[in-house]
Parts: C-alpha cells; sequence; structure tokens
C-alpha cells in the first residue's frame, strides 16, 4: 500500500504546481502595450512612433498605446522607460537625442543608456532640412552664411530645446562657418516651427520627413540637408556639405526597452518591428519621407548606440556646446 500512496502525492504535487505554467508561458502580448515617445507631436519620433504603433496592434491583435512624455532633451520620458519592469510592456520609441547625445550634454542623466536600457532593433534614420521662413533673403546656405557674417548675432534659429540635433546641427554649422546666431530654444518642434512659419524667428532644423511636406506646400523654403549627399526626396536643395566639407548630421529612431528583458522576448519584438520594417509598402513609406531603413540585430543596434556615444562626444566638445 506504500507504493500508491507515494504515486497519489506526487500527483497532487504535479496538480498543485502545474497551474502556474500556463502564467509564465502566456504568449507575448496578451494586455495592451505601452510605447513611450519622448518629444511632442510634429516632428518624425512621433510620427514614426504612431504609424508602428499601429502596425504591431495589428500584428499583435492588442492596443499598442503610444504616450508622449517630453522634456529634458528626451531625457524624462527615456528614464520612464529605463525603471519600467522588463516584461515588455512598456516600450521607447528612441531618437539618438536622448540615448546617445543627452549622455554626453548634460551635467547627470538618471540612466545610462547601454547599462540600463536594452536595445531592440533600430527603425530607420535620416538626416534635418533647414528651413526658413519664405520672405528669409537667403536661398541656399552660402547666401545664409555670408548674410550672418554681415550681422553677426541678429539672425536668430529656433529649436526643440537646448542639446537636441537640431540644435547641434546649426551649432555644427556656426563652428564651420565661422558665424555668430542667437539660439532660440522651444519646448517641442511644433511650438518652434509656427514661431518659423508666423516670422517670428526665420530658420529651424527639422526632421526630413516634417521638412518635405513644408517645403512642398510653400509654407517653408528648404536651405540644406545634414546628410553628406542630396536626399533624393529633395534634389534641389543643397547638402550643406556642399559649402561646408565633412559637415553630416543625421538621426535614428528605434525600439529599445528596460534592462534586463529577456532574450527570447527581445528577439520576439524585434523579429515583428522587422517584418513591417521590411514589407514592400513600408519601404516605399520610408523612401517617401526621405528615411533609410536600418533593421539589424539587437546586438547591431546596442553597437550602434556605443559608436555613437563616442562620436558626439568628440563633436560636442568640438563645437563647444555645454547644456545645464
Amino acid at each position: 500500500m506504500r507504493l500508491p500512496s507515494l504515486l497519489i502525492r506526487a500527483v497532487a504535487l504535479a496538480a498543485a504546481v502545474l497551474p502556474a505554467a500556463p502564467v509564465l508561458a502566456q504568449p507575448y502580448p496578451n494586455k495592451p502595450v505601452r510605447l513611450i515617445v519622448t518629444f511632442p507631436p510634429g516632428g518624425t519620433p512621433d510620427i514614426y512612433g504612431r504609424i508602428l504603433a499601429q502596425e504591431l496592434a495589428a500584428a499583435w491583435k492588442q492596443n499598442v498605446v503610444v504616450e508622449n512624455k517630453t522634456g529634458a532633451s528626451g531625457t524624462i520620458g527615456t528614464d520612464f522607460v529605463a525603471k519600467a519592469p522588463p516584461d515588455g510592456y512598456t516600450l521607447l520609441f528612441a531618437a539618438d537625442a536622448s540615448i546617445t547625445i543627452a549622455p554626453n550634454l548634460l551635467r547627470a542623466t538618471p540612466y545610462h543608456p547601454v547599462r540600463d536600457l536594452t536595445a531592440i532593433v533600430n527603425v530607420a534614420a535620416g538626416p534635418f532640412v533647414l528651413l526658413a521662413n519664405p520672405a528669409f533673403p537667403a536661398a541656399d546656405m552660402k547666401e545664409f552664411i555670408a548674410l550672418a557674417k554681415q550681422q553677426p548675432g541678429r539672425i536668430s534659429y529656433a529649436s526643440s530645446g537646448a542639446g537636441g540635433q537640431q540644435h547641434l546641427s546649426m551649432e555644427t554649422v556656426r563652428h564651420l562657418a565661422g558665424i555668430d546666431v542667437a539660439h532660440v530654444p522651444y519646448k517641442g518642434f511644433g511650438q518652434g516651427l509656427g514661431d518659423v512659419m508666423a516670422g517670428h524667428v526665420p530658420l529651424i532644423f527639422g526632421g526630413i520627413t516634417a521638412s518635405i511636406a513644408l517645403t512642398r506646400s510653400g509654407k517653408l523654403k528648404a536651405l540644406g540637408v545634414t546628410s553628406a549627399k542630396r536626399s533624393p526626396a529633395l534634389p534641389q536643395v543643397q547638402a550643406i556639405a556642399e559649402t561646408l566639407p565633412g559637415f553630416r548630421i543625421e538621426a535614428w529612431y528605434g525600439f529599445m526597452g528596460p534592462p534586463a528583458m529577456a532574450r527570447e522576448l527581445v528577439a520576439r519584438i524585434n523579429a515583428d518591428v522587422a517584418a513591417i520594417v521590411r514589407r514592400p509598402d513600408f519601404q516605399k513609406r520610408l523612401t517617401d519621407d526621405a528615411l533609410e531603413s536600418i533593421v539589424g540585430t539587437p546586438e547591431d543596434f546596442a553597437a550602434q548606440v556605443r559608436t555613437d556615444l563616442e562620436s558626439w562626444a568628440r563633436l560636442i566638445k568640438a563645437v563647444n556646446v555645454k547644456v545645464e
């Protein structure tokens, strides 16, 4: 009678353990996912964050809710994700401003971009465009630089905030061209753009996705693009490098998560995003918006972050930009 008794106990013990297994093995995602965008509406990070949220919602059959957590050069939203549970239900649609630039500019960021975030998949990259109010007298970079030299300190430019690529793009122009221009920081691209369109400030750098529509509609004119060569989407607009050799600044946008995410979960999200980005219709969307797809492995993305941290450190030191 002893053997059956042991068998009964073993079966009872197994029954007590089994209910926990489905909880651990539930497919991802089984509830809504939060996608944090660290910049306000109107710019490329918000535009593509929302596009990809809709695409993932359709693929996952779960809501993917975009939340704009803005401020402090994107560090507020980035820190929010860095401190979230590593379960994949809080993700960051990252722009490199808060990942590779802010840590080189700010006295201290509340997170380390390598240690405190998980690189999942880099989606796309693209240049910026120097936009001007149509009434601004210069038609290209050469004319702008000549005008700035005639009026030192009198020409102002807007940006989405101190320390972002918009700010650093113009500071790099200032450094290389030897001009003096006045920086007017705003809390977001949309606010600065509004004042440029209204004629209160003449210039602003904008992501190329938003800039294409603004220039084609005639609301603003383009003086130059920050890519090494002219953009096929704006072939009539000179690359700034044509006037200032060696000039190149581009931004990337990708998915990151909290630290210590399971490798299987990272691989799943990477594969699902990559499948969307590689679709012909999505590739056409990127091309139309003058963006280049980047999708690779999480390891590729992590290596890109480390490389860019070093590159921005050198550039920021060269142009002597400091943000308190």
